[in-house]
């Protein structure tokens, strides 16, 4: 696998060997992905999801863990992107180890999407997306600490004789994805501590137990901070759209079907719901139907003067942020004024969904944000137009080079999906 890899990336392919080499507790767990015939390749990761914020993946369709190729060149130099490899690695191989488990419970909640699809109405989907989430959430945590224990005996052993103090500085340090896990603090003569989260407890040569504490702790600061459950319920979701549409097709004359979803109980209060599915939470009135699934004028709203070609002013948005503008300026209500639009543009570019990669049936407004989906399934930004700044700084920041841009979290350890049974 290694010679493969390195014979069309030679930089990288080395890098990844030596990472290997230098990380026994990695090499083991490849070595039993390997030999349970999970795991038989390694494959660049997409730029364009590079780009989304991705580190790694693991694809079950061809068993294959998908590297960042800038990282890999960058590692033998930089001990930083090495430490955030073994990390991620750490964890994708966990998703290969545990390929079937995963594939089962992928092709479970596809059986039952199908089931509600296909029976009477009314089609409520939300029994079998929480039971996803619920079977997700352990699994990717589990993941997690095991990725973060693969550094740490790394850490540790380059630091053998390192106090618990010193330990957790090192651990801070050696990869910005560990900076999630620690608090800093200063003493009594203004030098910096680390300590572990509240709730996390780190053993002697910091690793982290799969204690009940221990997990809720990494639920809170990985699980839900990288958004797990609103990306993959975003992902089934689309899968029971999809269902919808072809039971629909293999039977013409049925009624419609009422088809709701229950966000609150999901936790996903506002998350964007497809075409036709109405939110069933309690706190909404009954039968009130989401700005997002109600019917939208026909008629383009006037575009801004401000982004129109034919009043370009020095330092505005070029032509292909006019046309992003105008690509979702034409997809939402009226009432929401031009510069939250153009501040929607701006946080979808930054976060790397450049116009290409959006959906234009995933552009709505929905729960008071404005919601932009990517055609990669999970994908998407959501701006609250309250907090949009005046059109004029909008634009200059839209002309700022991406580089010099404040960048959010990166969204770490996807795994590409096989149609079908995707899994993750």
């Amino acid at each position: 696998m290694l010679a493969n890899f390195e014979r069309d990336n030679p930089i990288a392919g080395a890098n990844l060997r030596t990472l290997i080499e230098t990380t026994p507790e990695l090499e083991v767990r490849m070595l039993t992905a390997i030999g349970d015939g999970n795991l038989d390749k390694f494959k660049p990761l997409d730029p364009a999801l590079r780009a989304s914020g991705w580190i790694a993946g693991f694809n079950p369709k061809d068993d294959s863990i998908l590297l960042p190729i800038d990282l890999l060149q960058g590692a033998g130099a930089d001990p930083q992107k090495a430490n955030t490899l073994r990390l991620a690695l750490g964890h994708e191989v966990e998703h290969a180890v545990n390929k079937e488990e995963i594939a089962r419970n992928a092709e479970s909640t596809r059986r039952e999407i199908t089931r509600i699809a296909n029976g009477p109405s009314p089609h409520d989907y939300t029994d079998v997306l929480k039971a996803y989430n619920d079977t997700l959430r352990p699994r990717e945590i589990n993941d997690q600490i095991t990725g973060f224990n693969v550094l740490a005996a790394h850490v540790r052993r380059e630091n053998p004789d390192a106090t618990p103090e010193e330990l957790y500085a090192k651990l801070y340090a050696s990869s910005g994805q560990m900076q999630h896990y620690f608090d800093v603090g200063l003493d009594a003569n203004g030098q910096r501590t680390f300590t572990p989260k509240p709730g996390l407890t780190l053993g002697p040569n910091g690793d982290i137990a799969p204690t009940a504490e221990n997990i809720e702790a990494m639920g809170e600061y990985f699980f839900d901070k990288a958004r797990y459950a609103e990306r993959y319920t975003a992902r089934n979701l689309e899968m029971a759209e999809k269902a919808e549409n072809e039971a629909a097709l293999a039977d013409p004359g049925r009624p419609p079907m009422e088809i709701k979803v229950d966000l609150q109980a999901l936790g996903l209060p506002g998350l964007a719901l497809p075409l036709g599915f109405s939110d069933s939470s309690p706190s909404l009135a009954p039968g009130a139907r989401s700005p997002e699934t109600a019917p939208r004028s026909t008629e383009s709203p006037t575009p801004s003067p401000s982004l129109d070609p034919s009043r370009r002013l020095p330092g505005e948005p070029g032509s292909s942020d006019r046309a992003y503008f105008q690509l979702v300026r034409d997809r939402l209500p009226e009432q929401v004024p031009d510069h939250a639009v153009a501040h929607a543009v701006l946080q979808a570019k930054r976060g790397g969904l450049e116009a290409d990669q959006v959906d234009p049936s995933k552009i709505g407004f929905n729960q008071g944000r404005i919601w932009i989906g990517a055609t990669t399934p999970g994908f998407h930004v959501s701006v609250d137009p309250a907090q949009a700044p005046p059109m004029e700084q909008v634009q200059r920041e839209l002309q700022t080079p991406a580089s010099a841009q404040p960048q959010g979290p990166a969204v770490a350890y996807e795994e590409l999906q096989s149609p079908g049974g995707r899994s993750r």
